[in-house]
């Protein structure tokens, strides 16, 4: 089996500012990407997170668990998001590290903002539901009384194709 070259390419300190730009339609508040951790044992995990906002090379997720993600997290700040684009099939992996805010002031600010999500969120459904005719179940979407927002500094955005290509663009 034949392996497949990798290219990295680093960007520039005004790329860095831009670094998740390209993929904001794909990174919208609202959306679940899958989010990849693992323990110090070695363990992995792979759970959906709700994207809250996203700043630079920054991702604000929302872990209204508080399971396993958080555990390792807390462990081992090393975090891969992915997600894909349907229209492509090019699949995305965003490699980083996390702060957890469980208080604070940003943390409360980011709650704050995250109420606007779950309104626009349920506002989307339910016309979608009138649109398509479609009766969908009810949806309990509100935030635990504990919950944390997981601060993602991105530091590379790897590129599946669909072919197979890897592409990588690094940020350090």
């Amino acid at each position: 089996m034949e392996k497949r070259k990798r290219v990295v390419e680093k960007v520039t300190p005004a790329e860095k500012e831009n670094f998740l730009h390209g993929l904001l339609p794909y990174l919208s508040t609202g959306k679940f990407v899958n989010v990849a951790t693992c323990s110090c044992e070695r363990m992995p995990n792979v759970a959906p997170k709700l994207i809250a906002k996203v700043h630079s090379n920054i991702i604000y997720l929302v872990d209204y668990v508080m399971g396993k993600t958080f555990s390792n997290l807390s462990e081992n700040p090393r975090i891969s998001v992915s997600f894909i684009d349907d229209r492509t099939l090019t699949g995305y992996q965003l490699n980083g590290t996390v702060d957890i805010l469980e208080k604070g002031e940003e943390f409360k600010k980011l709650s704050d903002e995250f109420q606007d999500i779950k309104t626009k969120f349920t506002v989307e459904r339910i016309l979608f539901n009138l649109r398509t005719g479609e009766k969908a179940s009810p949806l309990e979407f509100s935030l635990p009384e504990k919950f944390a927002i997981l601060k993602v500094k991105v530091i590379e955005i790897v590129e599946i194709s669909s072919s197979g290509g890897i592409k990588s663009k690094l940020a350090l």
